[in-house]
């Protein structure tokens, strides 16, 4: 047991470091390739966070069709628990953030732009939904596969948005690259191939933790005499989303709060359509009553979130409530009888 619990710890930093370093190549990327910062936080800094939630659902899915049921549990639950972190306690911790730094930063509230927040919204509320209503159904393949396309293109149609957009010539990096720090090179003018290499070396990271992670899960789950299901649901956002979070809480003690927000609603964007897809791919994608709820408080969340963004800024009651929605989940998970 003792053994499990380190390989799963040593997994799990091997995940928030691949991570780290995939955000800071992918930013250096975005300023590289002249793309906005809006584009940074809610594309490709969202991306590369998101990259653990998307390998484990993607890992155990594809180990599970030909080990164990276990496995696509681990996935399923990574899937549909990512969303519901992102609109909850990720919006709770950067609360508390704004909270902590007020006195550095000025203010609580979160400076800004509702059009932003609503724009992400808009595509996460009717993808999840929608496909949350498919879990209730016994669907064919075929409709599942047409639901998969739809969300690839959903996504592909929010990044080209996002790319149209403009940067802002004065948009600095304030860290240098990792790795040119490393090979003692100018860190604050990285070259293109060392940007890449940083990439190649951050997915490989991220791809070997998340093996770890899901197996070490697995043997955890049967330990603990909990369903793998379950606990991956759990657990599995709540140590993986750990990237988004500690990027949102950096840049809101920094005052940078539209890369704060768009991190995480971008994230949720990307959660609701690129993991999803691939569990219509790989499943029947028969949602649990305990999936379901976790898709209906994701949803519930997201909509106030949508509702209460000002055109300014967003309050840290309006944050506060995405904990608030946790404990509901919590208590559902009571009154259903989970544990």
């Amino acid at each position: 047991m003792l053994v499990h619990t380190l390989i799963f710890a040593l997994s799990l930093v091997v995940i928030l470091g691949g991570s780290e370093l995939f955000t800071n190549g992918v930013e250096w990327l975005g300023a590289r390739l002249g793309i906005a910062e809006a584009a940074v936080g809610s594309l490709l800094a969202a991306v590369g966070t998101a990259l653990p939630e998307t390998l484990i659902p993607l890992i155990a899915l594809v180990i599970g069709r030909g080990r164990s049921a276990e496995h696509s549990a681990v996935g399923i639950g990574a899937i549909i628990g990512a969303p519901l972190m992102l609109s909850t306690v990720t919006m709770l911790v950067m609360a508390i953030a704004a909270l902590v730094f007020r006195k550095r930063r000025g203010r609580t509230a979160l400076a800004v732009a509702g059009e932003d927040v609503r724009r992400d919204l808009a595509f996460f509320l009717p993808s999840l939904l929608a496909v949350t209503l498919i879990g209730l159904l016994d669907t064919a393949s075929a409709i599942r596969e047409v639901a998969a396309a739809a969300l690839l293109i959903t996504y592909a149609a929010y990044g080209a948005i996002l790319l149209r957009i403009g940067r802002d010539a004065e948009d600095r990096l304030e860290q240098g690259l990792y790795l040119e720090r490393f090979i003692a090179g100018a860190s604050e003018r990285p070259r293109l191939w060392a940007i890449l290499l940083q990439l190649v070396i951050a997915l490989a990271a991220i791809f070997l933790g998340a093996r770890g992670f899901i197996d070490q899960l697995v043997n955890l789950s049967r330990h603990a005499g909990v369903k793998a299901g379950l606990l991956s649901l759990i657990v599995s956002p709540l140590a993986t989303e750990l990237p988004e979070k500690y990027n949102s809480v950096v840049w809101i003690r920094q005052s940078k709060d539209h890369l704060a927000m768009g991190n995480i609603t971008g994230a949720m964007v990307f959660q609701s359509c690129i993991p999803v897809a691939l569990g219509l791919l790989f499943t029947q994608w028969r949602l649990s009553r305990v999936e379901l709820l976790a898709c209906a408080v994701a949803l519930g969340s997201g909509a106030l979130l949508f509702i209460n963004s000002g055109e300014r800024e967003v309050g840290t009651s309006t944050l506060v409530l995405g904990g608030a929605a946790y404990v509901v989940f919590l208590v559902g998970l009571r009154v259903l009888r989970a544990f």
